[in-house]
């Protein structure tokens, strides 16, 4: 198998690439700018985020999923695009005007990111409307991936652990000891970005990737222990307890993402129902390497994740 077939010489839009969570459009754009690839990023603004992607060697478009005439510009021109929408309202709209500009533009491929729970009957409104999305593209005629996600991103510690982490020295959630795979945004940018360029790595439409380890909370805050130097400890909440939690944390960071709260906790329930979910090796298979260790992630992350009290 060779990785990263450049079967598609034209120019590649890659969206989501200044987002917080999981990092996986960075991924994308930092592996294709790497093998010279033609990378155009859709952001909403020019900040530090936007200035960090144009020194990567990205051509940078301002714009916005609900802003029809910007996708038709982010999109001119373009043969193939990443798909990345934050857990939060709106991805269907937004999947909609994305593909109608796709197909008014040309775009011939998709490679979007999903989630494992994605269904048209799942507890979680976000899992619903993921699958929508996945439908609209479906309908657009685009080749391609739906990525679904089936592990816990590293990143979740970064944000939505971190302020308890950081202030209480804890991390608080209603998983419990239920093991769980993870997996690091950038891996994940490496498969989607070889998803991308390669259509002989799989003939699936849907892709469901695991975790590289598997770990329950308590152990992710011993590890955290271990690399810091200072105690962390595990709580296990009830889930209208971590709800309250994730809504206010979020409040503290920008505004409250109800949305999200609200499929962070169906899926807490759904996972401890079963079944649970497992290690795969997905990034080897799609990316060619291995994937990035909880702790090499943790130690690149080291000051950030020391509590201050």
């Amino acid at each position: 198998m060779q990785i990263g077939r450049n079967d598609n010489k034209g120019r590649i839009l890659v969206t989501g690439a200044t987002g917080r969570q999981g990092g996986t459009g960075r991924g994308v754009a930092k592996w294709l700018i790497e093998r010279g690839y033609r990378v155009r990023t859709l952001v909403r603004k020019r900040d530090e985020r936007a200035e960090y992607l144009g020194r990567l060697g990205a051509e940078v478009v301002v714009g916005d999923y609900a802003d029809y005439a910007s996708l038709l510009v982010a999109l001119e021109d373009v043969e193939s695009a990443y798909f990345c929408y934050p857990v939060a309202a709106g991805i269907a709209e937004a999947a909609g005007l994305f593909a109608a500009a796709g197909r008014k533009q040309g775009l011939k491929r998709v490679v979007d990111i999903s989630l494992a729970a994605t269904g048209p009957e799942h507890p979680s409104p976000q899992a619903r409307a993921q699958w929508v999305a996945e439908q609209i593209f479906e309908w657009a005629g685009f080749a391609g991936v739906h990525l679904r996600i089936a592990a816990f991103f590293m990143e979740n510690v970064l944000v939505i652990d971190l302020l308890g982490i950081r202030e209480k020295a804890r991390i608080a959630n209603p998983f419990g000891t239920l093991g769980l795979p993870w997996i690091a945004g950038e891996d994940v940018g490496a498969i989607a970005a070889n998803l991308l360029v390669d259509s002989s790595l799989t003939s699936e439409r849907v892709v469901v990737v695991g975790g590289g380890e598997l770990m329950t909370y308590p152990e992710v805050a011993q590890i955290i222990t271990n690399v810091v130097g200072k105690r962390v400890s595990y709580e296990e909440l009830t889930p209208e307890a971590w709800r309250a939690e994730l809504i206010a944390g979020s409040a503290r960071q920008g505004e409250p993402n109800v949305r999200g709260a609200d499929h962070l906790v169906a899926q807490s329930i759904a996972l401890k129902r079963g079944p649970g979910l497992t290690v795969t090796d997905h990034v080897r298979q799609f990316a060619g390497r291995a994937p990035i260790s909880f702790t090499h992630f943790i130690e690149t992350h080291r000051a950030q994740l020391t509590p201050v009290i």
